[in-house]
């Protein structure tokens, strides 16, 4: 098979509509990192997906008093001591536990979770690795391969048990459920005001080559006007409020996913609308010095039939379907227990190396304004609608 040109490759590149190339760009921004000057692809990919097994050990080992040892009778009759389930995933963890990729994300403020777990893993992690069998595995019939991880999970038990531990993952909860319940009553106070509402998703990312940026307050600032347009018709009409949530990933940086809510009466393409609100986010944070745009961004409505709940576009309160698509909608954007804290936004250097004070109240959750006259969960209508059914679909935990 003959191989294309590079002619016929950036023709058909210019092809593809500005939603695929955005998606094409969502994919390799989840794979993507800058360091030194420099692109690498994988590292934080890999990074991530140890996060997730780790948080998920974590609850595990909260949930179980298993041991990682154990004694057991072999083929002869014999005791021996072997891995339990448990003990084999504590291996397989701490097998996998890269000092170097983590060293690189020591800035970062992790969940309370991850942040016992890593502690572990940098204390333990290499010495429980460095001394196994022929068949790879801890050589558990020496008493440092049983201490060892008897200590690791020992330590991280008892860190779990710790009532500054609780009260901190009890914060997070507490924070996430109040979270939800207000952003439920303002889209039911949505629904008080229009019988069909327009739901448009996006979510606003800076490109690799801008990362650092993202964290300053000046894009932080840009991303306050942004909302400011929104609210002000600026950039598409009747819009009647929306939900930003800032938040932090290890391999997007600062990154914000909205949520907006459209008259349903007067407007039915969120397709093109959400677009344009893409398209106004990327001028709004300008170019960088080499001439590429600072920003990105991600049409959700472009993806909806992946979504097994979908709250995208037209959305009627009798539809059960879509409302439930919308809580959880919402309850994605109230998630407190992801893994990283979001930073406050960093000082920018003024003249001559001077530093901007940072500004307080930073909100990593906002909404437009309360719709007034509404207590936030509808009123009724001339029309005949039961807004019960608002409040139970949107208020009940899914």
């Amino acid at each position: 098979m003959p191989m294309k040109s590079n002619k016929e490759i950036n023709h058909k590149q210019r092809e593809l509509s500005t939603e695929q190339r955005e998606y094409n760009h969502h994919l390799l921004v989840r794979k993507t990192t800058r360091r030194d000057g420099h692109t690498y692809i994988g590292p934080e990919f890999d990074f991530i997906n140890y996060l997730i097994r780790l948080e998920k050990l974590a609850l595990t080992i909260t949930d179980s008093d298993s041991l990682a040892v154990e004694l057991s009778p072999n083929w002869r009759g014999n005791q021996r001591y072997r891995l339990t389930k448990l003990g084999r995933k504590i291996f397989l963890e701490c097998r996998s536990y890269d000092e170097e990729v983590v060293n690189h994300y020591e800035h970062h403020r992790f969940n309370p979770y991850l942040t016992v777990m890593l502690k572990a893993m940098k204390q333990w992690a290499h010495e429980l690795v460095v001394h196994t069998n022929r068949n790879g595995e801890p050589d558990v019939s020496q008493e440092y391969a049983r201490d060892t991880l008897g200590k690791l999970l020992t330590f991280v038990r008892a860190e779990f048990r710790r009532p500054a531990f609780k009260d901190e993952v009890e914060n997070y909860k507490r924070n996430e459920e109040k979270n939800i319940a207000s952003c439920c009553k303002y889209m039911a106070a949505q629904f008080g005001r229009r019988t069909n509402l327009l739901i448009l998703r996006i979510d606003f990312y800076f490109r690799p080559s801008s990362k650092g940026w993202g964290y300053t307050r000046e894009a932080d600032c840009q991303y306050g006007l942004m909302l400011r347009a929104l609210r002000e018709d600026r950039i598409v009409d009747d819009v009647l409020g929306y939900i930003g949530k800032r938040e932090e990933g290890i391999d997007r940086g600062v990154h914000f996913h909205v949520l907006i809510v459209l008259d349903g009466h007067l407007h039915r393409d969120a397709l093109n609308l959400t677009r344009a609100v893409g398209e106004y986010w990327v001028e709004r944070c300008g170019k960088a010095e080499d001439g590429s745009h600072k920003s990105s961004y991600f049409n959700c409505y472009t993806r909806k039939d992946k979504y097994e709940y979908n709250c995208l576009g037209l959305v009627r309160p009798t539809d059960r379907s879509m409302m439930k698509g919308l809580r959880l909608a919402i309850e994605y954007m109230c998630k407190e227990t992801s893994q990283l804290k979001p930073s406050p936004p960093k000082a920018q250097e003024g003249p001559e190396g001077a530093q901007e004070p940072l500004g307080k109240g930073i909100r990593n959750l906002r909404k437009g304004i309360m719709p007034k006259g509404h207590s936030g969960r509808g009123a009724p209508r001339s029309s005949g609608l039961d807004t019960s059914v608002i409040d139970r679909e949107l208020l009940k935990k899914q």
